[in-house]
């Protein structure tokens, strides 16, 4: 499962797609995440339950997601956020510092707007480093269940 090693000899592999951002401030949320980098670049990445199985689902972390109507959209039925168990089970990540790396092959469904940006930002699974990465390679390192375009599901 996940670990900040793991991420970080990844980023070794791909050092002109991907690096690590060391900070002192701990990134828990989008207003410590902002003293950091450029929010609107930010991705979050969720894990989520559905009849269908459980997902991760990489998209804009600049507003809140209508699930309902994602959910529809991508065809999921009764969707919701996985339990903190349910997430360190299926990731290894603890909830609040997942990342769209090393999944424990858990299927991903992505935001195609995040491929608008060079970089964006994701969580490494320690609160204090920040992972900067092509977009692309997040897809080429996953199994992608399919895309949506977060602009029709934000509030």
């Amino acid at each position: 499962m996940a670990s900040f090693e793991q991420i970080e000899q990844f980023v070794n592999n791909y050092p002109q797609q991907a690096k690590i951002i060391e900070h002192k401030t701990a990134i828990i949320d989008l207003v410590s995440g902002a003293k950091v980098f450029d929010i609107t670049k930010a991705a979050a990445t969720y894990i989520v339950e559905a009849k269908e199985g459980v997902f991760a689902i990489v998209a804009s972390a600049v507003g809140h997601l209508k699930w309902r109507s994602l959910g529809r959209a991508l065809g999921l039925h009764q969707i919701h956020l996985a339990s903190s168990e349910l997430v360190r089970e299926h990731t290894g990540y603890d909830v609040g510092t997942v990342g769209p790396l090393f999944l424990g092959g858990t299927r991903m469904f992505f935001d195609k707007r995040l491929l608008e940006h060079e970089r964006v930002y994701c969580g490494t699974e320690d609160a204090h480093h920040t992972l900067a990465i092509d977009p692309q390679l997040i897809i080429d390192s996953n199994d992608i269940a399919g895309y949506f375009d977060s602009s029709e599901f934000l509030q």
